[in-house]
């Protein structure tokens, strides 16, 4: 009887040991999974290009129908309106600037929108990090 004991706990034993390994092994292909996740999950940040402004005075610099992509030869002396900005593609259009793209100024920890940062130029005349320059009407 005590030989059928010892070979009953040395079953049990080497049984719960093996769970033991295979809860293991399951738990780091569990958490291998999460970390090849969570690389897939990393944001890419767009690279900006550059793209001129074709708008007259009654349209808005902000409205991004009016851009195309590539330099302006129209930029001057004359700062009336936007010539050119610095900005990623739309996403869902890449054919258009996407104004929704987020820039942070010099200076600012707070991200602004690029919408925001062609307005506040506009209205100073003054380049920044997304207007590069202005031309005339």
């Amino acid at each position: 009887m005590k030989k059928i004991a010892k070979r009953f706990i040395s079953t049990m034993s080497i049984g719960v040991m093996a769970l033991g390994i295979s809860f293991s092994a399951n738990a780091q292909s569990i958490k291998s999974e999460k970390e090849v996740k969570g690389e897939k999950e990393v944001n890419t940040v767009a690279a900006n290009q550059v793209w001129s402004y074709h708008g007259t005075s009654s349209d808005s610099p902000t409205d991004p129908s009016k851009y195309s992509l590539g330099p302006s030869d129209e930029c001057g002396t004359l700062s009336e309106t936007i010539c050119q900005i610095n900005a990623p593609a739309n996403p869902s259009n890449p054919s258009q600037p996407d104004m929704t793209a987020l820039v942070t100024p010099p200076g600012s920890s707070t991200p602004t929108t690029i919408a925001l940062r062609i307005s506040t130029a506009n209205s100073s005349k003054t380049p920044n990090e997304t207007v590069t320059d202005f031309r005339p009407f």
